[in-house]
């Protein structure tokens, strides 16, 4: 058993979950199991919660289950530390084809029972036919801290209206406030998410640190984001790592806007990756 673990505590849920998911294919290769580890005062600052750590001590499985079971033996495991582990396999998980990629999330990422749970409770709250719906994601605090274009939530539309059809219902969820108002007053089937925390305009940190709530009510957010957004039929979304884990996750249709899912190509901001090929971004 290789315990799976990582320090970069003010990262997000979700980046969190892509490293991990690399080590665990890399320790797969060596034909050794992997134990995802983020216990109390070595994980995400942002989803620390005294009182969820009593109940359960490794963070991680408060929103997933272990891959390989829960049993880590006798604590002689040997530990792989995300930033200082050297990637041992031929070939590396981000290098495989995007079909192997997607195959090895839906294996061995598996959401808590809470987690469906709450999900759950959304689809009957909202009335939520996922096989009638697009989903809609706008990451945008990082073009403050990073310099990359800030996306105009008006370069979904042209995906929109190619997608939409009669009945059909469109859910979205915005990383700020008042990034979705021009898209919810020209679709009237849109809705948001109002469980779902967005920051201020213009903030430099994702909406987790803008939230009042408990760790685990924090970290629960981005893990439902996922939940909803990997079973809907279409999903359009720009550059995220919870956008990446969900579309990995999902059966459906992917419209990734100014980052492709497709890894062979490069990242581009002027295109957008649709079932392996790219298509211009501006129409």
């Amino acid at each position: 058993m290789i315990v799976i673990e990582k320090r970069d505590y003010g990262a997000t849920l979700t980046t969190w979950i892509y490293c991990a998911m690399w080590m665990l294919w890399a320790a797969d290769q060596q034909g050794k199991n992997g134990y995802i580890n983020w216990p109390q005062g070595k994980c995400l600052k942002d989803l620390s919660d005294d009182e969820k750590f009593k109940e359960e001590p490794n963070l991680f499985s408060w929103y997933f289950k272990q891959p390989f079971g829960s049993h880590i033996g006798d604590g002689k495991a040997e530990t792989w530390l995300w930033e200082t582990w050297k990637d041992p396999s031929p070939v590396s998980f981000m290098a495989q084809p995007l079909s192997v990629i997607k195959a090895y999330y839906k294996k061995h990422l598996h959401f808590s029972d809470e987690v469906n749970q709450r999900g759950e409770a959304l689809v009957k709250k909202y009335g939520i036919d996922f096989s009638n719906t697009i989903g809609i994601t706008w990451r945008g605090t990082d073009n403050v801290t990073d310099g990359r274009p800030r996306m105009p939530i008006e370069t979904y539309f042209p995906f929109i209206d190619e997608i939409l059809k009669p009945g059909m219902k469109i859910m979205c969820t915005a990383e700020e406030e008042t990034i979705l108002q021009p898209l919810l007053n020209r679709y009237p089937q849109a809705f948001n998410i109002d469980e779902f925390v967005s920051a201020k305009f213009g903030a430099k940190d994702n909406p987790e640190r803008n939230d009042n709530r408990s760790g685990f009510e924090r970290g629960m957010q981005p893990a439902l984001m996922v939940w909803l957004f990997s079973k809907c039929a279409h999903y359009i979304k720009n550059r995220s790592s919870t956008g990446a884990v969900a579309s990995w996750l999902s059966d459906g249709r992917i419209v990734s806007l100014g980052h492709p899912e497709n890894l062979g190509f490069p990242a581009n901001n002027d295109y957008a990756e649709i079932e392996g090929k790219l298509y211009p971004l501006y129409r």
